[in-house]
């Protein structure tokens, strides 16, 4: 007895007890002491798995593979520990089984050991793969007669070893009553060959068996008698639950001959087996699914198992995951035939075999088809339609590329992506090197399948016939046809404006976000040399390109509609912008435009997708870390250079993360978590050493690969921070981490790291980090009571002090050599309804200070030789705004302050704000980086509030305006680095707001900046001057009432002599005159001021329904002085004068009018339930539109001295979104309506009747803000996060259906001298009785001008009737003007950036030449698509940064101003 249990050991037993473990065991109980059987990476693998059944798993697997001294040492040591939990229950059970091993145990041992020494190679270098062992055991145990689990998968995959680890398990032997039987039919093609086969089961099963048929009988009679047999046994009480593995199942046949009704295992990787067995019987499971590949820890494994070398020797990056390439590789570094240097070029002798007897299958003819596949770039997915190109050379013989392809999938020699129509070729199969005859024929004939030149010359600005391979491959082909041709092709092709931006969008990043510019300027600059061909014009414009699309990714991301080939036009660079023009040329019936304004920004962007980012951190070597809204953390390389990618997720916390900070010199990562718990995160799979990157100009990146990699496996924390003080401190066993301070002296190599964590409680408690582990582990320090509960953050300053902050603002500080409360005087700390937000603390020579960042201040609290000293910090809110978050730069010299209304950089040495940035953004976090370079000081991470990207900004080093200063700092993305100055130069804090006028001779533009200064800027471009230096005047005023700094709410500007503008405090000044209008009857912000005439101005607050309107001008009969100025209880939010005599107001529920000669007769009229949400007035039409979606049409008819009002129509539109704005033509035929939602809607009045003619959806994001007619009637402009130029012909041309509108009662009324209700009969018509010095003051004429620039226009084949797009900087702009002849717009968005466009007239723009053969690049360029088109440009001024989204205002109308008629309210 005792020698038979000799021959049994620890490790043979442990998985018999498998279940127990599982039931009764959890690896953390005895994590602190598994160090004395495993080694540091296998427990971190194994405590990363949050389930009790994988880690349990994984745990077993790594005492398995340890000599049986270590497995002793984990039963009777770790098991058996007398402190915390103890497992002995199940050490006794363990010895027990050892000493007197069951019957079942004995048979487990013996059919285990017997797989593995009919294995050896299994044996010695299988690596356990969890998902799919998990997944296959599972299957199997569930395994009934009759059932079938099928293994699939391509060369190399695994399939057989997965079927040897499984069911060399104890759960799977003893559920088969420990018979399973192994059958390879790899060969098994032939009759023959299966009667072979049957035999070898049959004697597996029953030795003693011996044919009784004749040799000679026929051989479908011999295998019919065995397979009758077999299925008898098999049915037999022994043997009714074995399990039947059947490898390398070659196809129908084979598995047909081998189905007998018994439970069966079979692997393959042939399609045609895999689709041949029906679901309904047969589990399918494919190793080649993304989530069934090896795991980044499994390939390590399996790289260990052959080179015996230490992890940290391995390399960072492996181009596969196949586990026969990967181990081929390691025996080619372990034998010396390869190095890590060129192990991606060896072409091993072993795996070309295996592969080679792979395709034997195959006949010459087919063989040399698939040899042809090589032409194609490795795992591009091939349109199929290219495929007879290079596998038929006679194209008549009628010969289908779809048979080709069945055949090879049956074999898996390819696969097919149906809804593509693609296939692509498995990565292994590439390591094949194959010689194919003219191969340079081959990528010929897919040039030309594409027909470039003629695709290129296209005249819609959309190419056509171009698939997804062409955008993503076209390179690779070019790039291997003859030299005469290769460079005209590529200039054709990569210098289009067209490709480029497709590309763009067709590219996603390695987290699956649309659209990425990384791919496209990889493959400029490694085609670069081809498209250049030593030519140095070309050069300097790729050059120009690679600088020039990363400054306007944001803006194609943020619109669909935005056109690159616009944005080049009007880009500042000479040769983008001349490229372009060049190309324009052959579009002379598009709308195109050149740009004139100033403050555009070229901000870059890392792309989100559809996630917002809420903390972010900028790492060393130009990485980035991101905590997503997905509660995701994403690392990413943002050089532009590599894709590499990482994702950290805890799938069982749903919390968000409030805080992160990294540690260990970028290694790891602490996040604190809305639900009181702290993490530590292991940063970098196997912690390689990372590129050097010292810094850099703009966020530039070197070339890279060709294609994307997809993020490396998602990874979740390495340990919980609680777990670690709770196991030690009962006390804190319930209480959440509220805060935690981390120490580690800037990062520096080789010191003590400590994490201080402060609890729900008020006790602080200390963790070293413990460099072996790799962990944090309790110190020996005694925890602080500060008794303060709720702390928000703390800080620890000269290694003796704590400073406390609770959610309450009550400031502490603590010593900790005796645990004392310091008493801080604090006699101007005043503090009241603040929220904390951060403490940010730095040293210098043994004194210290902590800048304590409230939600809407900053303090800065100084210790200096045993005093403090405590301040207020002037960091200049804007009025309204509120801090968000803020990030000081390792340096000290600069505080970076997240607000509501964008960023602040804040000055620390002299207590000043010194740029601002983003300041139309919600700012959600912040960071920033200092650089090792002379001139490009900082980077800078922000992402905003409903946004989809994170801005990245650098800090340049600027000179001072005194040779004494010191070197100060400026935004590269909005200064010009030639530091151009120009007479529009505003100061680094100050940017203009979106609050503009113009005067009525469109001469001049009104702004007004955020110092509450007035700008005039002339509106005439000198055509001798720069693109973004053609303002020929820009001056500045400043009220005298600024200085009691009131803001400006608004503005009216009727000519350069008559300026206006109104406070928040009711204030209104004109201008000119540095005078205050006299007036008390207003005292709350000026909503709305408008000059209606030379001697009429109307200011209105109308949020308390008051209005009052000024005689401004002489005296006379009409306008009596002594009743000036009117004051009237209404909230105007439009006024008109009409025919000089009788004034309309629009006000939020009704519309009404008064006469100047009888002033006295006015009364407030009744308002109405439904709001009034747009309004117009032309040609004596009143349109209005009601809160309900129901539009009036009234005509205005004058009768002496009396003004009625004669119902037209009344209907309500079937659009259910709320109405923003509405404009009408100027003959009042037609009105446009835009909504909250973005749509706009186009009508007729007909008949009557209100028409919808077109209908206008997702192309406006946002609500539309303004819209506009040109006096033609030609085109339809909308204003929101876009301005957007539509073709009113087209739409006309292109009605919808009419649909019965609804009718509803009269709600409204205008009121009037005398009112009538009765509704004229007689048709609408143009003739109007009207004054006619009415119609040339209210009309423009439709002018020959006008209509000559703006007919025969059309958009591109997707969308015609869309003109032209301009894509705003910041999110929206409230309202824009036009000069007379609406060829020139002005608009400024709300990040501050001012917009003058020009229109290219066609006079401009010539057909190109016939292209030269040689210097074809200036020819083969189009406009791909007219998509809103943003403005990314750099400023004139090096210091005004005006950055973000656009809020556009709605614009307010001087009379006779007829290209701006104002008709709504927003």
């Amino acid at each position: 007895m005792d020698s038979r249990v000799q021959q049994y050991h620890y490790k043979d037993i442990l998985f018999v007890f498998f279940d127990a473990f599982i039931d009764n065991f959890d690896v953390k109980d005895v994590q602190d002491i598994l160090p004395q059987v495993l080694s540091k990476e296998e427990i971190v693998i194994i405590i990363k798995s949050k389930e009790v059944k994988t880690s349990t798993l994984l745990l077993l697997w790594a005492l398995f593979k340890k000599p049986e001294e270590t497995v002793k040492v984990f039963v009777e040591d770790v098991l058996n520990r007398i402190d915390q939990a103890n497992y002995e229950f199940l050490m006794v059970a363990i010895q027990k089984e050892l000493r007197n091993p069951s019957r079942e145990t004995r048979a487990y041992i013996e059919q285990r050991d017997r797989l593995y020494n009919d294995n050896q190679v299994f044996a010695k270098y299988n690596v356990n793969r969890l998902l799919p062992y998990l997944k296959l055991m599972q299957a199997v145990l569930e395994l009934r007669p009759a059932k079938n689990v099928l293994v699939d998968g391509v060369l190399g995959s695994g399939k057989q070893w997965l079927a040897l680890d499984v069911c060399s398990s104890y759960k799977v032997q003893r559920k088969m009553d420990f018979k399973i039987f192994w059958l390879n039919l790899k060969d098994c093609n032939t009759p023959e060959t299966v009667l072979e086969m049957l035999q070898t089961l049959l004697h597996q099963i029953d030795p003693n068996w011996t044919s009784r048929s004749e040799q000679g009988s026929n051989i479908k009679f011999r295998i019919h008698s065995i397979q009758a047999e077999l299925r008898r046994l098999l049915k037999s009480k022994p043997y009714e639950n074995c399990l039947l593995v059947l490898l390398n199942v070659q196809n129908e046949e084979a598995w047909n001959a081998f189905n007998l009704n018994c439970k069966i295992l079979l692997t393959t990787r042939f399609k045609k087996v895999t689709d041949f067995l029906s679901n309904a019987t047969t589990t399918h499971i494919s190793l080649d699914h993304h989530s069934m590949t090896l795991t980044p820890d499994e390939v390590k494994s399996l790289f260990l198992k052959y080179l015996h070398c230490r992890p940290q020797d391995l390399p960072r990056e492996v181009l596969t995951t196949n586990p026969r390439r990967l181990s081929i590789i390691a025996e080619s570094i372990r034998d010396g035939l390869a190095s890590w240097d060129n192990w991606k070029n060896v072409n091993c002798d072993k795996l070309t075999t295996i592969i080679e007897s792979s395709l034997s299958v195959l006949d010459k003819v087919y063989r040399e088809m698939f040899d042809r596949l090589s032409i194609f770039p490795p795992s591009a997915h091939i349109p199929i339609d290219l495929l007879s190109l290079i596998w038929f050379d006679d194209k008549s013989d009628g010969h289908d590329a779809m048979v080709v392809v069945n055949k090879l999938q049956k074999y898996s020699f390819v696969k097919k992506q149906p809804k593509e129509s693609t296939i692509s070729i498995p990565a292994i199969y590439s390591e094949l090197k194959v010689k194919v005859d003219d191969i340079t024929a081959l990528h010929r004939r897919i040039v030309d399948r594409y027909n470039i030149l003629k695709a290129f010359d296209h005249d819609d600005l959309i190419l056509p016939s171009l698939d997804r391979y062409f955008y993503t491959h076209i390179g690779y082909h070019l790039k291997s046809i003859e030299p005469t041709e290769r460079a005209i092709l590529f200039r054709t092709v990569f210098l289009d404006f067209r490709f480029l931006e497709q590309k763009i969008r067709h590219d996603t990043t390695a987290w699956n976000a649309s659209g990425s510019i990384l791919n496209t300027l990889q493959q400029l600059k490694f085609y670069k040399s081809d498209i250049c061909n030593n030519d140095v014009k070309y050069e300097r414009l790729v050059n120009a390109i690679l600088d020039f699309l990363p400054k306007i990714e944001e803006q194609l991301i943020r619109s669909e509609f935005t056109d690159l080939l616009r944005i080049a036009l009007m880009e500042e660079d000479e040769a983008i912008s001349k490229e372009a023009e060049r190309q324009v040329q052959r579009f002379p019936d598009r709308v195109w435009f050149t740009e004139h304004g100033h403050f555009h920004q070229d901000r870059q962007i890392i792309n989100l997708g559809t996630n917002e980012v809420r903390h972010t951190i900028y790492l060393k070597n130009d990485f980035c870390l991101l905590a997503l809204g997905s509660r995701e953390l994403l690392l990413t390389d943002v050089s532009l250079e590599g894709e590499e990618t990482y994702l950290l997720r805890d799938d069982d916390d749903s919390s968000e993360i409030l805080r992160m900070s990294v540690l260990n010199q970028q290694k790891h990562l602490i996040t604190l978590h809305s639900n009181g718990s702290v993490k530590l995160w292991s940063l970098w799979p196997d912690c390689p050493v990372r590129r050097h990157s010292g810094g850099c100009k703009q966020w530039v990146r070197p070339p890279g690969s060709t294609h994307l990699r997809k993020p490396t496996g998602t990874r979740s924390y390495q340990q919980l921070v609680n777990s670690v003080v709770k196991r030690y401190i009962s006390t804190n066993a319930d209480q959440k981490i509220m805060a935690y301070y981390l120490d580690e002296q800037d990062g520096l190599p080789d010191t003590k790291i400590q994490l201080h964590v402060a609890f729900s409680n008020g006790e602080v408690n200390i963790l070293n980090w413990d460099e072996q582990d790799q962990m944090f582990k309790l110190s020996h320090t005694p925890a602080l009571k500060t008794l303060q509960s709720e702390i928000r953050c703390f800080v620890q300053i000269l290694k003796r002090y704590y400073v406390v902050c609770n959610s309450r603002c009550a400031l502490t500080v603590w010593n900790l050599n005796n645990g004392s409360d310091e008493r801080l005087e604090r006699p101007n700390y005043y503090v009241v309804n603040e929220t904390p937000l951060a403490l940010e603390a730095f040293e210098r020579n043994q004194e210290a200070t902590v800048l304590l960042i409230f939600k809407h201040s900053v303090w800065r609290l100084n210790f200096m030789c045993g005093s403090y000293d405590l301040q207020s910090e002037a960091v200049q809110l804007p009025e309204g705004s509120f801090i968000t978050c803020g990030k000081r730069s390792d340096d000290g010299h600069y505080l970076l302050l997240g607000t509501s209304e964008g960023l602040i950089v804040y000055d620390l040495r002299n207590s000043n704000p010194v740029l601002r940035s983003n300041v139309s953004e919600h700012i959600q976090c912040v960071d920033i980086y200092e650089l090792c370079d002379p001139v490009y000081k900082y980077i800078v991470l922000c992402g905003a509030k409903g946004k989809k990207v994170v801005h990245v900004h650098t800090l340049r080093s600027v000179c001072g305006i005194e040779p004494h200063q010191d070197r100060g700092i400026a935004w590269v993305h909005s200064a010009d680095e030639k530091s151009v100055m120009t007479r529009a130069c505003l100061e680094p804090t100050v940017y203009l707001r979106s609050l503009m006028d113009m005067t009525a001779g469109r001469t001049q533009l009104l702004a007004v900046d955020s110092k509450e200064r007035i700008h005039q800027i002339e509106t005439a471009t000198n055509p001798s001057a720069g693109r973004r230096s053609s303002i020929s005047s820009w001056s500045t005023i400043t009220p005298t009432h600024a200085a009691s700094k009131p803001k400006i709410t608004a503005i009216s500007a009727s000519n350069n002599e008559q300026i206006y503008v109104g406070y928040a405090d009711g204030v209104i000044i004109d201008v000119n005159h540095d005078a205050v209008l006299p007036q008390q009857f207003i005292k709350e912000p000026i909503d709305y001021l408008k000059q209606i005439s030379e001697q009429l101005l109307v200011a209105s607050a109308h949020g308390v329904q008051k209005t009052v309107i000024f005689h401004i001008g002489k005296a006379n009969q009409v306008l009596p002085v002594d009743q000036w100025p009117l004051h009237l209880d209404v909230g105007t939010k439009y006024a008109r004068l009409l025919r000089e005599q009788f004034i309309i107001l629009f006000s939020e529920h009704a519309v009404c009018h008064f006469d100047l000669a009888n002033l006295s007769a006015f009364e407030k009229p009744e308002e109405s339930e439904e709001s009034l949400e747009g309004f117009d007035l032309k040609n004596d039409y009143l349109f209005l539109a009601h809160g309900n979606n129901t539009i009036e049409v009234f005509r205005l008819k004058f009768s002496g001295n009396q003004l009625r009002q004669e119902r037209i129509c009344e209907e309500k539109i079937s659009q259910k979104a709320k109405i923003s704005y509405l404009a009408a033509t100027e003959d009042g035929s037609m009105f446009a309506l835009g909504f909250e939602n973005g749509f706009v809607e186009l009508f007729a009045l007909e008949n009557r009747e209100v028409q919808l003619i077109y209908s206008i959806h997702k192309v406006h994001q946002h609500c539309i803000r303004q819209l506009l007619f040109s006096p033609c009637n030609l085109l339809l402009i909308s204003c929101a996060e876009q301005l957007c130029f539509w073709n009113v012909t087209h739409m006309r041309n292109n009605q919808m259906e009419r649909k019965q509108s609804q009718r509803r009662s009269r709600r409204h009324k205008l009121h009037s001298v005398t009112q009538e209700d009765a509704v004229d009969a007689a048709p609408i018509g143009v003739y109007m009785e009207v004054d006619p010095a009415f119609i040339a003051r209210e009309f423009l004429a439709e002018s020959p001008e006008v209509v000559a620039l703006w007919r025969n226009k059309r958009g591109n084949a997707i969308r015609p009737e869309l003109l032209a797009c301009i894509k705003f900087v910041g999110n929206e702009a409230r309202r824009f003007f036009t000069n007379a002849k609406f060829s020139h717009f002005y608009a400024i968005d709300d990040e501050g950036v001012y917009y003058h466009l020009q229109l290219l007239e066609s006079s401009r723009l010539h057909p190109p030449p016939e292209p030269d053969p040689v210097e074809i690049c200036d020819l083969q360029y189009e406009d791909r698509r007219i998509i809103e088109s943003p403005i990314a440009q750099n400023v004139d001024d090096e210091g005004a940064d005006v950055v973000g989204n656009l809020d556009l205002q709605k614009s307010s109308k001087v009379d006779g101003e007829s290209p701006i008629q104002e008709g709504t309210s927003s």
